[in-house]
């Protein structure tokens, strides 16, 4: 099977547990004898050895990245370095020009995106096309549709850049947020390759453990995703600090380096995951908000309710073009 899994999935015909569910029950995990610990604990080195095995992101990325961190580096040189590859600048100028953006004019250049949406945001969008490859298609075992993940993965990144901004972080570090919420999920698309096609057994797991996905992963494999999402932030030569609010994103409070900063990924991601945005609207999802670690941001549930708001509205604007097919 494909690392990056294309066929869809009818909940309906797995099991009507997903329609009647008790989602207020902890996560439970089955009973395991020494036989299934071995067993798993085989499987997760396997998986965290194939992290090892995944390809670098493209030279003319971490080039064009590091270009743009460059004080002495200009538009022209920015540009030069596009051209070397027409795809991506394709890609680029799609999603800048999506309605998902809203901009009223339609931005033909390079050089013109900078001026309107800035060179930090640019370089994230440069990232953002260059990866929005790996999440096209439907991942099934999480309840993601066709280039759900993406959708998931590109709201999140928006959200964590926009709420951070409101809630005081300086652009720099919002950038970085954008950067997170992009890659908190990628573990995910590791895992699913190791799921049968149908994905019963693997949805089976999320019933049994009342939705709560990182039991799930932990029953079936050993690990979760955002353990091995924290290895693949590595193994692309990210910071350590994006590795750590990758690995934590679901445990918060558990995170002794950059609390806030990973309390911010995980509300972003609690927020998204339960407006079921780019995904099966049955699929039987449990999502827990770590109260202490949000009160920690200042979030109000006043505000809470309008963010939910407003990414409901900004979700009716997402459209294909953003999903690069």
């Amino acid at each position: 099977m494909g690392l990056f899994m294309k066929q869809g999935i009818d909940l309906r015909h797995i099991d009507p547990r997903l329609r009647t569910m008790d989602r207020s029950l902890p996560g439970v995990s089955k009973p395991q004898n020494v036989a299934d610990v071995v067993v798993k604990k085989r499987l997760g080195e396997q998986i965290i050895s194939r992290v090892e095995t995944l390809p670098a992101l493209p030279t003319i990325v971490t080039q064009l990245m590091q270009l743009i961190d460059d004080d002495r580096s200009s538009v022209k040189n920015l540009e030069t370095y596009l051209r070397q590859d027409q795809a991506l600048t394709a890609r680029l100028l799609k999603i800048v020009n999506s309605s998902f953006f809203g901009l009223r004019n339609k931005i033909s250049s390079i050089p013109q995106a900078i001026v309107i949406i800035g060179y930090n945001s640019l370089k994230n969008l440069v990232l953002a096309a260059s990866t929005s490859k790996l999440f096209q298609g439907s991942c099934p075992a999480y309840g993601y549709k066709e280039n759900g993940l993406w959708q998931h993965s590109f709201m999140s990144a928006e959200w964590a850049k926009k709420i951070g901004l409101k809630l005081g972080f300086d652009i720099q570090s919002a950038e970085e947020m954008f950067v997170a919420g992009l890659l908190h999920d990628v573990g995910k698309l590791i895992l699913a390759n190791y799921v049968n096609t149908d994905c019963k057994e693997m949805i089976k797991t999320i019933v049994e453990s009342q939705g709560n996905i990182i039991v799930a992963e932990e029953t079936t494999f050993g690990l979760d995703h955002a353990r091995i999402g924290s290895k693949v932030a590595q193994k692309w030569n990210f910071s350590k600090k994006l590795a750590a609010i990758i690995e934590f994103h679901h445990r918060p409070k558990t995170a002794s380096l950059y609390a806030k900063e990973t309390a911010l990924i995980h509300l972003v991601n609690y927020l998204l995951s339960d407006g079921h945005y780019g995904m099966y609207e049955n699929f039987p999802l449990k999502n827990d908000l770590c109260i202490d670690s949000v009160g920690m941001l200042g979030v109000t549930d006043e505000m809470i309710a309008d963010f939910r708001t407003q990414i409901s509205e900004s979700a009716a604007k997402w459209d294909e073009s953003v999903c690069l097919g």
